[in-house]
């Protein structure tokens, strides 16, 4: 939510120069490949991860895009002891171009993705899929999520190369949470003063569901 809501101040200072660029007057077809950066990954309160991608011009109104992302460690949020964190994520996409003429870039997107966390978590506790609250010494946690998006979004230059790339969509995901290798478990419920939140280290499940998505890149324009 959070991450949304800095999505949406981003948005509005820049809706004042989208308008101004696109009474500029009619440009040629686009054909133009991108290099993005996820600046809200790092920001991410859970798993934050640098996120990288490109975006290359096939032919047409068409576009081939693929992001990468990597981290490790829990965020700001967790507060939880641990080591040996690693996070992958791959996210390929296309882009359809709608319309042309416009300085301003639109498109319609389908995204499917890939996110494999694992972490060595420690001191702390888990409920089962059976609904058992246990605590451990140590606990190797891994998460795996993937799915798809149908997007809608923007390339909004703010000069010759560089810009943002708004987007929002909607799609599904399905993620399963496991917890293995634990060292002194036992049954019970760890106390958690984190601020009220509630994360992705407490359940083991296994979930589908709607997602929705929303964001916004950094781009340079080749």
């Amino acid at each position: 939510m959070r991450t949304h809501v800095l999505v949406l101040i981003i948005f509005s200072f820049s809706v004042q120069h989208m308008i101004a660029q696109e009474d500029d007057g009619k440009k040629s077809p686009d054909t133009d490949s991108y290099l993005t950066f996820s600046p809200l990954s790092l920001l991410d309160f859970y798993s934050p991860r640098l996120r990288v991608g490109y975006v290359q011009h096939i032919e047409g109104h068409w576009k081939l895009g693929l992001d990468l992302g990597v981290g490790g460690g829990t965020g700001l949020f967790s507060q939880r002891e641990s080591e040996d964190g690693t996070l992958f994520e791959v996210r390929p996409e296309i882009y359809y171009r709608l319309g042309k003429g416009s300085r301003t870039p639109k498109y319609i997107s389908a995204e499917i993705f890939y996110i494999d966390e694992s972490i060595t978590l420690l001191n702390d506790g888990y409920q089962r899929k059976d609904g058992v609250d246990f605590l451990y010494d140590k606990a190797d946690f891994n998460r795996q999520k993937y799915g798809m998006h149908l997007k809608f979004g923007l390339f909004l230059n703010l000069g010759r190369h560089f810009g943002f790339n708004f987007y929002g969509g909607l799609g599904f995901r399905f993620k399963d949470v496991t917890f293995g290798n634990l060292v002194n478990a036992r049954e019970g419920i760890a106390e958690r003063p984190r601020h009220g939140f509630t994360t992705i280290y407490e359940k083991e499940e296994s979930d589908f569901r709607p997602n929705p998505t929303l964001g916004v890149k950094f781009f340079y324009k080749l």
